[in-house]
């Protein structure tokens, strides 16, 4: 009998919820600004940076031309409109539903940190942005 009852609690509360969610009412974007999550997976899966340093780091939102990831990159670009700045002693990309495709390494600069548990140290190297892909943590600790 117990069973039963919790059976019945279960389908009762899934009923619930299924009501509630079809009432109510999708809210309509304004033009342009549909965006599917910014290149992120599963809602919370998005590249990441993880600055913990005590300068901005330049990173970009959408990378134009191929390349491989986990990479420096020698031919492409980050158009303008998709530049923005990780902040000193922050986390941008997954808490704001943002997909960081690379990041800029000033020309004379260089990280050190680590991207999904590697350490790496990172220096211009082609055309001064890093590249990874939207399942990759990167975190620079430290830049001299």
């Amino acid at each position: 009998m117990h069973l039963r009852t919790t059976l019945g609690t279960v389908i009762g509360a899934g009923a619930l919820l299924t009501t509630v969610l079809a009432s109510t009412p999708a809210q309509a974007s304004p033009a342009g600004q549909v965006r599917p999550l910014s290149g992120c997976r599963f809602v919370v899966i998005c590249g990441t940076l993880y600055n913990n340093t005590t300068h901005n780091v330049k990173v970009c939102l959408n990378w134009v031309g191929s390349g491989p990831d986990q990479a420096y990159q020698t031919s492409g670009h980050c158009r303008s409109d998709s530049i923005a700045y990780a902040k000193p002693h922050s986390v941008y990309g997954t808490p704001q539903h943002k997909d960081i495709d690379a990041f800029y390494i000033p020309w004379g600069t260089v990280y050190w940190g680590a991207y999904s548990g590697i350490p790496k140290k990172w220096t211009h190297t082609g055309n001064g942005w890093w590249k990874f892909s939207s399942v990759t943590d990167v975190h620079i600790d430290w830049t001299s």
